[in-house]
């Protein structure tokens, strides 16, 4: 069955279903897989979905719905280098040998702890049966295991130290994340709650028990240096008033995040009533609970 049937235009239709749907991928690859953004800039293009994988690993998917091509290669390649992404998941209908090869030449020729998947997608009938999509990896890093294990290191190795020195971070920027961790963890502290930072790989995740995201202190993804709160659905549904109006602010969707732009230079924010509007909404465990018209 022509994959166009079921989704007729690729950004509009097939990526925001992978998006939703990141665990049926996930199945294919062998990876747990976290949307982080849809349509991410670099540069003059955009990349279909920005992942993290569940060691903190950056994971880049292009997609096409019809055959592979040198120009989406190429693309790939960018993509990879502009994020520097640790995993990249190329997706087409059909795979090219030619396309196939220069996969295999990039698992065995680029940096260890950088793997290229080759992944067909096909759309299934079975008798009367709704449509279901099987993903069919066809190309996947040789080294696989030694691959994960330094990826699970370096996951484990970043500081603020690193974020200047291998992401190039400026140092203006650091400095603001720095300091909103510093005031964050004494509001931690003074409240008693048992949350925890963790560092990724360009922003800090605030976490309560179970590695659940309150906060994300971000200095390099989107709209950088910014702090987010996570939200059960868009602040103007829940009613909350904007704690930060001097500030710019973003929801973001796929993320369910709130975030404001903090400038450096700028005086940091009072943590108060942030703090106050969001803990009410997050458990002491599990997940947040999420509205029903949320789906």
């Amino acid at each position: 069955m022509a994959l166009r049937t079921i989704w007729p235009n690729e950004a509009k239709d097939f990526t925001p279903w992978l998006a939703d749907n990141l665990d049926v991928l996930g199945q294919a690859v062998g990876l747990a897989l976290e949307l982080r953004h849809r349509e991410y800039a670099v540069g003059r293009y955009a990349l279909d979905l920005l992942l993290q994988d569940a060691q903190g690993r950056v994971v880049v998917v292009e997609n096409q719905l019809e055959q592979t091509d040198h120009g989406h290669l190429g693309q790939l390649i960018t993509y990879c280098a502009g994020t520097q992404a640790e995993v990249v998941i190329w997706i087409a209908q059909t795979l090219t040998e030619e396309h196939a090869a220069a996969l295999e030449w990039l698992n065995a020729n680029t940096v260890t702890g950088t793997g290229f998947f080759g992944v067909e997608v096909e759309v299934l009938r079975i008798g009367e049966s709704a449509p279901a999509p099987n993903f069919k990896v066809v190309v996947r890093p040789n080294d696989y295991t030694k691959s994960t294990q330094t990826s699970r290191r370096r996951a484990n190795a970043w500081s603020w130290e690193a974020y200047v020195e291998e992401l190039r971070v400026p140092l203006e920027r650091v400095e603001v994340g720095r300091r909103l961790l510093e005031a964050i963890i004494n509001e931690i502290e003074e409240r008693g709650l048992a949350w925890q930072p963790v560092m990724n790989k360009g922003y800090v995740a605030i976490q309560r028990p179970g590695g659940y995201n309150v906060f994300t202190i971000d200095v390099y993804w989107n709209r950088a240096p910014r702090l987010a709160a996570k939200l059960p659905s868009p602040p103007d549904t829940l009613a909350l008033a904007n704690p930060y109006p001097h500030l710019q602010d973003v929801w973001t969707a796929n993320e369910r995040e709130w975030g404001w732009t903090i400038p450096p230079g700028t005086e940091l924010p009072d943590l108060d009533p942030l703090f106050d509007l969001v803990t009410p909404l997050h458990p002491a465990s599990g997940p947040m609970p999420i509205p029903s018209e949320l789906g």
